[in-house]
C-alpha cells in the first residue's frame, strides 16, 4: 500500500516507495530520476532539497506541477555544476522563473555568469539597449554582473542577467556621475544641475537631494557635482560652485544621508586646485583617492591626492606636469586619467601627450618619482602619441585602455615571480604587456566614453551609440540535453 505524504513546503508530492539514493520525479507528467544528493544539493533552503524523501521505503516520487523543459535543464545544472549547451536557446525569463521557484537562483546566476574576465580572449557578445533616444552617459557595475545605465534624465537597471529591470526618471537633464551605493540605491550627480540626488531605482523614487552651501560665503552658490564614489559607511562627492572658483569633496553617511565633514576644501584658482574630476576610494589602504585633469589655453594639468579621511589629512600627492620628475624618463606631460588596481595594489596613469602608461606601486610612493613606466617590447605595437579622452579601468589582475575608438587591456606577464604575495612581489617596465581587445579594423570608430567592471563583465559605452557593449570570457557548457 503505498502512502502520500505532502511536503512541508507545500509544493510537491511525496509518495513513498524508493530508497533515501533513488528518487522518481514527476514533472508536469514527465519522469525525471535522481537521487537525494543530487537534489540535497541545490541547498537546504531550496524545495528542491525539502522535497528529497528520506523514507527508508523501496520507492518514491515527488511531483512538481510546473514544466518539465526548463526542469531537465535545472537538473543537469544540479548534476554537474554547469548548464546544457541547450540553455542558450531556451527563454531566459521562463528559466530564472523556474529557478526562483526550485530555489536555485543562486546556483543559476553562478552557472550563467562568465568565466573570469581575460582580457586576452574576450568577446563583445551583447548589447545591452536602454529606451528612449539618448545616449549613455554614466554606466555603474555591481559584483554580480548586473548594470546601471544613467542616459539622458534617466536611470535604467539590469539584473545580473542582464534583464532589464526599471527606469527611473530624474530632476536631471542629463546624468555625468553614478554611482550604486546599495542594492536599490544611486547616488547621482549632474555638471549642469545642482546638488548630489538618491534614488530609489527600485521603485523609482527621488530619496534625497544634498547640497553644498555656506552661509558664510556667497560664492557658495548652484554647486554640482563632478565625481562619486563610496566606501562601506560614506558617499563622498566632489562639489563646484557655478562660477569654478570653489571646490571640496563632501563625506556622505550612508545610512541617514547627513553630512559628516567638507574634506579639502579650494579656491579653484590654480591649475592644481580645481575639483577633483574622479573620485575612488582605496578599500584595502582605507584611503580616498582625488585625482584632477583639467585642460586650458596652455595645455593640461593634473593632480591625485590620497585623503586619510579619518586623520583628515593629505598622506600623498602628486602634480603634474611636474619639474620635480627625473627628465630622463618624463617629460612635462600631465595624465589624461588615473586608475586604482586592488589586485596590483598600483596606481595606473596614462599621459595626454605620449599615450604611456605608468604605475606608481603603493609601496614606494615616497620616492621622488615613483612612476615606472610600462614598456612594450614589440616595437610595432609601440604607443607614441596620446590622447586628452583617454579611459583607464583597472579590474583584476589587468588594466583596460580606451583610445578613441581602440580598446587594449594590459595584463600582467605569468611569471613565476607572479604568483608571490604583493609584499614579495617587485614589478619592473616589461611586468606587464599590451595585448588589443579591439581595434580600428574591427569597429567604426566610435570614441569610448565610459568603462565599466563587474562580475566578470566588461562594459563599453561609446560616443552616439544607445547601446552599451557587454564583453565577457566564454565559459564552457556541458553537453546537450534533450528537452
Amino acid at each position: 500500500m503505498k502512502s502520500s505524504i505532502l511536503n512541508p513546503a507545500g509544493g510537491p508530492l511525496v509518495r513513498s516507495g524508493t530508497t533515501n539514493r533513488r528518487v522518481r520525479i514527476n514533472v508536469g507528467g514527465k519522469i525525471f530520476e535522481s537521487t537525494t544528493a543530487t537534489l540535497q544539493s541545490a541547498g537546504k533552503s531550496s524545495l528542491l532539497a525539502r522535497s528529497a524523501p528520506s523514507l527508508p521505503s523501496d520507492s518514491a516520487e515527488i511531483f512538481f506541477d510546473r514544466d518539465p523543459r526548463p526542469f531537465a535543464l535545472l537538473l543537469a545544472l544540479l548534476r554537474t555544476g554547469n548548464l546544457p549547451g541547450a540553455s542558450k536557446s531556451f527563454d531566459l525569463d521562463a528559466l530564472v522563473e523556474e529557478a526562483e521557484y526550485y530555489g536555485i537562483l543562486d546556483l543559476l546566476s553562478a552557472a550563467m555568469g562568465p568565466s573570469t574576465l581575460d582580457g586576452l580572449d574576450v568577446d563583445r557578445v551583447q548589447m545591452v539597449v536602454s529606451n528612449g533616444r539618448d545616449f549613455p552617459s554614466a554606466l555603474s557595475a555591481g559584483a554580480d554582473g548586473s548594470l546601471w545605465v544613467g542616459h539622458g534624465g534617466k536611470i535604467t537597471a539590469y539584473d545580473w542577467a542582464l534583464r532589464k529591470q526599471t527606469t527611473t526618471l530624474t530632476e536631471l537633464d542629463r546624468v555625468d556621475s553614478l554611482h550604486r551605493i546599495s542594492e536599490s540605491r544611486a547616488a547621482v550627480g549632474s555638471k549642469d544641475f545642482p546638488a548630489l540626488h538618491i534614488y530609489d531605482t527600485m521603485n523609482g523614487t527621488h530619496v534625497k537631494s544634498i547640497a553644498w552651501s555656506d552661509r558664510n560665503d556667497t560664492r557658495i552658490y548652484r554647486t554640482c557635482v563632478q565625481s562619486v564614489t563610496s566606501s562601506g559607511s560614506a558617499i563622498f562627492a566632489s562639489f563646484e560652485t557655478g562660477q569654478h572658483t570653489d571646490n571640496t569633496i563632501l563625506m556622505v553617511d550612508k545610512e541617514n544621508l547627513q553630512i559628516v565633514k567638507e574634506i579639502g576644501r579650494e579656491n579653484g584658482r590654480s591649475a592644481h586646485s580645481k575639483v577633483a574630476t574622479k573620485l575612488l576610494y582605496l578599500g584595502s589602504k582605507d584611503l580616498l583617492m582625488a585625482t584632477g585633469v583639467h585642460g586650458g589655453t596652455f595645455g593640461y594639468s593634473s593632480y591625485i591626492r590620497l585623503w586619510d579621511v579619518r586623520a583628515d589629512k593629505i598622506v600623498w600627492e602628486w602634480k603634474e606636469p611636474n619639474s620635480n620628475a627625473d627628465p630622463r624618463v618624463m617629460e612635462r606631460d600631465s595624465f589624461a586619467d588615473v586608475t586604482f588596481n586592488e589586485d596590483l595594489a598600483g596606481i595606473f596613469k596614462v599621459s595626454v601627450m605620449t599615450g604611456k602608461l605608468a604605475m606608481a606601486d603603493l609601496r614606494h610612493l615616497n620616492s621622488q618619482d615613483p612612476w615606472m613606466h610600462m614598456t612594450e617590447t614589440n616595437p610595432a605595437l609601440a604607443v607614441n602619441e596620446g590622447r586628452p579622452d583617454t579611459k583607464l579601468l583597472g579590474y583584476g589582475k589587468q588594466i583596460f585602455c580606451s583610445r578613441g575608438g581602440d580598446l587594449e587591456v594590459w595584463s600582467e606577464v605569468p611569471l613565476a615571480a607572479a604568483s608571490a604575495g604583493l609584499n614579495e612581489k617587485e614589478y619592473w617596465e616589461t611586468s606587464f604587456r599590451r595585448n588589443f581587445i579591439e581595434h580600428g579594423r574591427r569597429h567604426t570608430g566610435q570614441e569610448v566614453m565610459a568603462l565599466a567592471g563587474g562580475g566578470d563583465r566588461l562594459f563599453v559605452a561609446r560616443a552616439e551609440m544607445q547601446g552599451v557593449e557587454v564583453w565577457e570570457t566564454h565559459r564552457l557548457v556541458s553537453s546537450e540535453v534533450a528537452l
